[in-house]
């Protein structure tokens, strides 16, 4: 990233002293000075369209949460959470991260966050029926790590959707959702676009006190969503506008409270991100191999989440690289987005 992009970035996003930037991002000074409030420009367009194209596809089709798309949602292509070829190299293994739900899903539930009948029929429609296991998470929790394999990564984005939707958060009340105002609730897929609770999906946002954070952990919860991206939008975690990005928000929130660094926190999120983008997430990966960067177990994961390379701009000028390389041979990018993300 040259200067020029770090300076809009730092017009963009720093409230004065607060953060600096650096090869990786924006990365806040000690704890002592105040948190920075980051604002981006609305946009009105795709906020306007995303959730009215999600409901809808999800009242036509019955297959809702991050179920929903595996087949209707995306740029026509199929499911995106089923790799095959050189795309599954990167989650053939899963992916276990230090990391545990305790009680936070059985509290989801008897929140009405999480309506088991509604999340049940919407699995058994996808062809993807929750398992016996899946149904003891979410009725008893659980104090085992979490793991993420190309069955369960879908439920996995589900329940962390609930939970980054519904806990309460600075990110969410003081971040560039709330500044946009919180009458724009229900424009967002991650909002509008959550059908599977007992009440509709703006009626939970950040209204239950579900994680508890020191401010230290606030403070890495705050870098790691002002840093990271996901390549279906052009918005960081901290603008969960889609259910990626209140998934990632929540993993961050999980992991913080268990005492995690925002280092670690990066790691798994590139850990993770290939199980719902993998044909992106492949692509990078043999960019940054091309490139002379090392094997994608080296790249930093820092700078595979920023902004440069895990947007949706940025992913676009990757996948634009390795087509004019011929990278890519005769087939062109292929895969599609992952669920949840409107056109």
């Amino acid at each position: 990233m040259d200067s020029e992009d770090h300076e809009e970035l730092r017009q963009r996003h720093q409230a004065p002293g607060q953060w600096v930037p650096t090869e990786y991002g924006l990365r806040p000074k000690p704890v002592e000075a105040r948190r920075a409030l980051f604002r981006r420009a609305p946009r009105l367009l795709r906020a306007a369209v995303r959730p009215l194209m999600y409901s809808l596809l999800a009242a036509g089709f019955g297959l809702l949460g991050g179920f929903l798309g595996q087949e209707f949602l995306g740029d026509g292509s199929a499911s995106s959470s089923s790799p095959e070829g050189e795309e599954a190299s990167l989650t053939a293994e899963g992916v276990t991260l230090d990391v545990r739900w305790g009680d936070v899903p059985q509290r989801l539930v008897a929140e009405g966050v999480l309506d088991l009948d509604k999340f049940s029929a919407a699995a058994q429609a996808a062809g993807s029926p929750l398992t016996p296991e899946q149904l003891k998470v979410l009725s008893e929790g659980s104090d085992d790590t979490i793991r993420f394999d190309a069955d369960n990564a879908y439920f996995l984005l589900d329940v962390l959707w609930a939970l980054g939707l519904a806990n309460k958060n600075e990110v969410l009340t003081e971040g560039p959702m709330a500044q946009q105002g919180w009458d724009k609730a229900g424009d967002y897929a991650s909002t509008g676009g959550w059908t599977i609770g007992v009440k509709a999906g703006p009626e939970y946002l950040a209204a239950l006190d579900l994680i508890t954070l020191t401010p230290e952990q606030q403070t890495v919860v705050e870098e790691v969503a002002h840093n990271s991206y996901r390549p279906c939008c052009g918005n960081m975690t901290a603008f969960p506008d889609c259910n990626h990005g209140m998934a990632a928000l929540a993993l961050t929130e999980l992991m913080a409270s268990q005492g995690a660094t925002a280092d670690e926190i990066f790691a798994a999120l590139k850990s993770v991100s290939p199980f719902w983008f993998p044909t992106q997430y492949h692509h990078l990966a043999m960019y940054f191999e091309q490139n002379g960067q090392g094997e994608w177990k080296d790249v930093d994961a820092r700078l595979v989440m920023g902004q440069r390379y895990s947007s949706s701009a940025g992913y676009k000028q990757v996948n634009a690289w390795l087509e004019q390389s011929g990278a890519l041979g005769s087939g062109g990018p292929g895969g599609g987005k992952a669920s949840g993300c409107a056109p």
